[in-house]
């Protein structure tokens, strides 16, 4: 076994000079012969001095395994600390609205790209072609439709307000106003209207302010205003009665005498002065500007 490790040994030097030699700079064409010794019994013994014995190889591999783990130790733990921590201080993802309400602002999308579908007017299926998600006020014309996102109550999650716009200024215009006609939100597993049983748009209209907000205006007969002050409850779609105006008409006279009623017709009677007042204090601005984008 000695003699096959000395061999070895000198077939290793042996290599190792043919390298060198081999890697070596160029010295004007000539290249010195490599001279290889005989290996003599002192250079044997030589060889056998060098090789670690059996038990050093052993200690020496122990040493290795045991800072090898060490380390491992201390990057496992120090990944362990840092996984945990991300996912512990990790904040909420915002839901991302335009892919949430992609099957709504689709239904739009197809509506506009069919010029509102004013080829089927006078067909017996006109409204089946409109999609579920469009109420009756906001197709009832051609005009421009327009969608924003904003997150009205806070919670991460945006809703979606759809508009309509009838001059044709554009969003760039600085007196671009659009008619809200829906808003709806998502509560995690489905979107959902926010107002189901309002026809929004028409007699009834709404408009956002800041602290979340969300007031909406009756037209009613006989010059009669109803105001309603909502926000949006916990779930994130169900809107919450905060508040209620409601403003009498008498016609009676030459001149129109308004009664100004809190908490609905039913409600305690105030002043002109009170409800300006407490109105005013509902509609405070929002926290950033609505940023509009058409439907195509």
């Amino acid at each position: 076994m000695k003699r096959a490790n000395i061999h070895t040994s000198a077939a290793i030097i042996l290599s190792a000079a043919i390298l060198f030699t081999g890697c070596g700079a160029n010295t004007g064409g000539t290249t010195e012969k490599l001279q290889i010794e005989p290996i003599t019994d002192a250079d044997e013994n030589a060889v056998q001095t060098d090789t670690p014995t059996e038990n050093e190889t052993e200690e020496t591999e122990n040493r290795a395994a045991a800072d090898e783990n060490s380390v491992a130790e201390e990057n496992g733990a120090g990944t362990d600390t840092t996984e945990e921590t991300d996912i512990t201080d990790q904040p909420e993802t915002p839901v991302d609205g335009t892919s949430v309400y992609e099957d709504v602002l689709a239904q739009y999308r197809d509506m506009v790209q069919h010029d509102f579908y004013k080829e089927f007017l006078d067909s017996d299926d006109y409204e089946s072609h409109f999609g579920k998600d469009i109420g009756e006020e906001i197709r009832a014309h051609r005009q421009g439709i327009f969608y924003a996102l904003y997150d009205i109550d806070g919670n991460g999650t945006e809703e979606l307000i759809i508009a309509g716009e009838e001059d044709g200024i554009g969003v760039s215009n600085p007196s671009f106003a659009p008619r809200y006609y829906d808003l709806y939100g998502y509560d995690g597993n489905k979107v959902v209207s926010l107002f189901p049983d309002m026809e929004l748009g028409g007699r009834s209209n709404f408009s956002f302010h800041g602290d979340g907000v969300i007031e909406v205006v009756h037209s009613l007969p006989q010059r009669e205003i109803c105001i309603e002050i909502y926000k949006i409850g916990n779930d994130g779609v169900t809107p919450e009665l905060v508040d209620r105006f409601y403003i009498a008409a008498d016609l009676t006279g030459e001149k129109a005498v308004y009664t100004y009623f809190q908490n609905g017709q039913t409600g305690s009677e105030i002043s002109e002065e009170a409800y300006r007042s407490a109105l005013q204090g509902y509609e405070t601005p929002l926290a950033e500007e609505l940023i509009w984008e058409e439907i195509y």
